[in-house]
């Protein structure tokens, strides 16, 4: 078997994430679709880097192809393109070692996007609406540091404790960085990790959102329920503002 690395982007407003489902419509789903029509049936594996949820786009997904033959690359990334649906594209395709880990990252960057100016329809699909006055950009990054550094996102998580246990799924997570920055009439919240739980970044999105209103959560509780106590907080951004933006792979 041959080992390739896909870059992808998609618009995920279609789709049912990442994860190839049976009766959904997945990127991987279609992807491999894609793959099977050019091989002619050939064996193949793909294996994503991030599982995006249904919703969230990405400009850089990462993923691994095996392969049973060596094909021209360029030739065959344009045939599975032409295959794909409009919203997915591979943007490159190289040849690795067979022993490249996908699992291997250092860390990503996802970017959540807030439109707090003017609605605009060209863009809409791609960010959450704001109609609640222009935002302080300062004042909303005081509330994002408290997610900054180690703490149990069990709470920030669409996991329950079953799923935890079963799957033996570390909660203890460290986000290195989130940085909230103004761009025109857009507020961009910028995030990096090695690695996040299932709806980790948009409870916390919309857990920052509410506490900026004073709505339901509050400073304190937000620091209490990063140590794992209390209850879930029933807030959970919608998907379309979130974007996988880079993946970086350990040398």
């Amino acid at each position: 078997m041959f080992k390739f690395l896909l870059t992808l982007q998609y618009d995920g407003s279609d789709f049912h994430g990442w994860i190839e489902q049976p009766n959904s419509s997945t990127i991987q789903g279609e992807l491999n679709k894609a793959i099977s029509k050019v091989t002619k049936n050939a064996r193949f594996k793909t294996i994503g880097a991030s599982k995006t949820d249904t919703g969230v786009h990405a400009i850089d997904q990462k993923v691994t192809l095996d392969l049973e033959f060596n094909p021209k690359l360029e030739l065959f990334k344009k045939a599975i393109n032409k295959a794909l649906p409009e919203t997915i594209r591979i943007s490159s395709i190289e040849k690795i070692e067979n022993n490249f880990n996908i699992r291997h990252v250092l860390y990503k960057e996802y970017s959540y996007t807030i439109n707090d100016g003017q609605y605009n329809l060209l863009t809409n699909r791609f960010e959450l609406n704001w109609s609640f006055g222009q935002i302080d950009v300062k004042k909303m990054q005081s509330i994002f540091d408290l997610f900054v550094g180690e703490h149990d996102f069990k709470l920030f998580s669409g996991l329950n404790k079953k799923e935890i246990e079963v799957n033996n799924i570390k909660t203890i997570r460290n986000i290195e960085s989130i940085k909230v920055v103004r761009v025109d009439d857009k507020v961009i919240i910028n995030f990096k990790a090695k690695g996040f739980i299932r709806y980790q970044i948009r409870m916390i999105v919309q857990s920052a959102l509410n506490c900026y209103l004073d709505k339901k959560i509050s400073a304190e509780q937000i620091q209490e329920k990063l140590q794992g106590k209390g209850t879930k907080p029933p807030f959970n951004a919608p998907a379309k503002g979130l974007k996988l933006n880079k993946i970086v792979f350990n040398s």
